[in-house]
């Protein structure tokens, strides 16, 4: 369900005086329509669900996501516009077989099925919409079931591993709640940030965008597991666009995003992340070119969190063997113990972390998508392999679940990147320089930004259903291309910001030469192709050699006339996007 009005305040007006609209009515706690629906069709299922002479479900999970979310959006500082939905979406694992052979996907990478479930809390229309998805999910499994025993009798499969493990059932049932929003207050920003933009003429778009969001969730399955519970997300994102006089396109991002809204920050500063995005842009549009570099590389902020997400985070996950198919293969899965990374580093994956304040990340949870409670897990210790994300698909290396599901695979959720040892700002310029001069170069490069939209997205929703909900490991990848990159010169040490620059390939092998580590960690919002946003707390670093090339010049012309905004910084009447 989706609904659009502009604008906002005529609408919302009246609900609460104090500004503050609650969407959704207020579940009373013993009247749980959704767990008794699934509940009910899953036990009817497990004893009376049988297509004559196969197997009946040894196992049914199911897990309904109930995402309840609100979006106030302002361009130029025009009137905000609301925006607000809500959706229920269920996503049944039905298995036929046992723990050891059974109908789940290896074969054909089939990801993981979810359908639209009403909104109501009607119990007869929620399960019977549990029933018929139900039916479906078993009809296909035991398809799969006789796929794979026909595979099983012509291939030699050495040492196959069961297809699930074995994990305790876990009930935990915490109060619902209703999507909270401070419509006055954000919907004042958001329209003050974005009215930033008009003195910033040279810019061709700009968005200011502010998202509330309520999930509450719902995992049962025949084991006996039972959990509800209930989180927030909130992010304010601030994007815009530029163009070079030769055509080259900027575009960029930012996001401060978490679990509590009064925990996000301030208004002034939000003003000042939103001018230095949109002066970030207009240099650009008049910096020199980069050309082809090979050599030292120094990764600041939002950088060196994005390179090591894109890079090496996919790889802690994945270390399932799958029959029949290779897409899914890890290149680190029969490396453990061995080195991987620079002797000086470590990574932790925490579904629970925090930041130096003790306040929740984004991207943070207590049970996995199995309905396991989520372990803070040790991936790498002083650069060796240690272990990893793990679903309940065994791995040789654990055949227990370590509480990182996404989607039914070990997936990654919040990483920290550590050190052994750390340097300050200037003991890491002074070794980068001296890395630069034993290469014979004038400059070296420090990275600072790169490319990444970040929209906060939820999986599974009605525009991801029945898609990958992951980034898949890899030997090497083309990283985005860097956005903010600087010059800094050997002999006086000045910086000349340049663009056009993009990454060769990257392989895995780059966090082993991983030089210096900065005492600067902090948290930043990540999010991977997987459409799940999440934290990652990384220092800077350096990288010992790095090659860049230049973006091939292939842009579409700028617009002959000028911005309008040129001749005032207050246009009367309609605001332009």
């Amino acid at each position: 369900m989706r609904v659009s009005y502009l604008p906002v305040r005529a609408i919302l007006v009246g609900l609460l005086a104090s500004g503050l609209a609650c969407f959704g009515p207020v579940r009373a706690a013993d009247s749980d329509v959704v767990m008794s629906a699934l509940t009910d069709e899953m036990n009817r299922s497990m004893k009376e669900l049988k297509i004559d002479e196969h197997p009946a479900p040894y196992f049914i999970s199911y897990t309904v996501k109930e995402v309840d979310e609100a979006t106030y959006s302002s361009c130029l500082g025009s009137p905000s516009v609301f925006d607000h939905s809500r959706e229920r979406i269920l996503t049944p694992i039905i298995r036929v077989g046992n723990y050891d052979l059974d109908s789940s996907y290896p074969i054909s990478n089939r990801p993981e099925t979810s359908f639209l479930l009403p909104v109501d809390d009607n119990y007869a229309a929620v399960r019977r919409g549990v029933w018929l998805d139900t039916d479906r999910e078993y009809k296909y499994a035991v398809r799969v079931l006789e796929w794979k025993k026909a595979y099983l009798s012509s291939n030699n499969v050495v040492d196959r591993l069961p297809d699930q493990t074995h994990e305790e059932p876990v009930v935990s049932v915490s109060p619902l709640s209703p999507l909270a929003v401070d419509e006055k207050k954000w919907s004042q920003q958001i329209e003050q940030l974005s009215a930033i933009f008009k003195k910033y003429p040279a810019l061709q778009k700009s968005k200011v965008t502010f998202t509330a969001r309520t999930i509450n969730r719902w995992i049962v399955n025949s084991e006996g597991t039972r959990v509800r519970e209930s989180r927030n997300q909130y992010a304010v994102r601030i994007w815009a666009t530029a163009q070079a006089a030769d055509g080259m396109p900027f575009e960029d991002c930012e996001m401060v995003a978490g679990p509590d809204q009064s925990k996000l920050p301030d208004l002034d500063k939000l003003k000042q992340l939103t001018e230095r995005l949109a002066q970030r842009l207009t240099d650009l549009r008049v910096a020199p070119k980069g050309e082809e570099y090979c050599g030292p590389v120094l990764f600041e902020d939002q950088a060196a969190a994005e390179l090591f997400n894109q890079v090496m985070a996919p790889n802690f996950g994945f270390a399932e063997e799958y029959m029949g198919a290779e897409d899914f293969t890890n290149p680190l899965k029969n490396r453990l113990g061995r080195k991987i990374m620079s002797k000086q580093l470590s990574v932790i994956d925490d579904p629970q972390a925090r930041d130096s304040d003790g306040n929740l990340l984004m991207g943070t949870y207590k049970f996995d998508d199995d309905g396991v409670p989520a372990q803070r897990v040790e991936l790498v210790e002083n650069g060796l392999l240690k272990g990893f994300c793990q679903s309940r698909i065994p791995t040789r290396h654990c055949n227990h679940s370590n509480g990182h599901s996404l989607g039914g695979h070990g997936v990654y959720s919040n990483l920290s990147l550590l050190s052994s040892k750390t340097s300050s700002p200037e003991e890491i310029l002074a070794l980068i320089k001296e890395t630069g001069k034993d290469a014979g170069l004038d400059y070296v490069l420090v990275i600072s930004r790169i490319e990444q939209d970040y929209q906060m997205l939820e999986y599974p929703s009605s525009d991801s259903l029945n898609k990958r909900p992951y980034a898949t490991p890899s030997h090497s990848i083309q990283p985005s291309n860097p956005l903010v990159v600087y010059k800094l010169y050997l002999k006086d040490g000045h910086r000349e910001l340049v663009r056009g620059l993009e990454f060769t390939y990257v392989s895995l092998r780059t966090f082993r030469d991983v030089q210096a580590v900065g005492n600067d960690s902090r948290p930043y919002i990540v999010e991977p192709s997987d459409c799940v946003t999440r934290s990652l707390i990384t220092p800077s670093y350096v990288i010992g050699e790095m090659e860049l090339t230049p973006v091939a010049p292939e842009h579409s012309t700028p617009p002959i006339l000028p911005s309008p905004l040129q001749a005032s910084t207050s246009l009367p009447g309609r605001q332009l996007d």
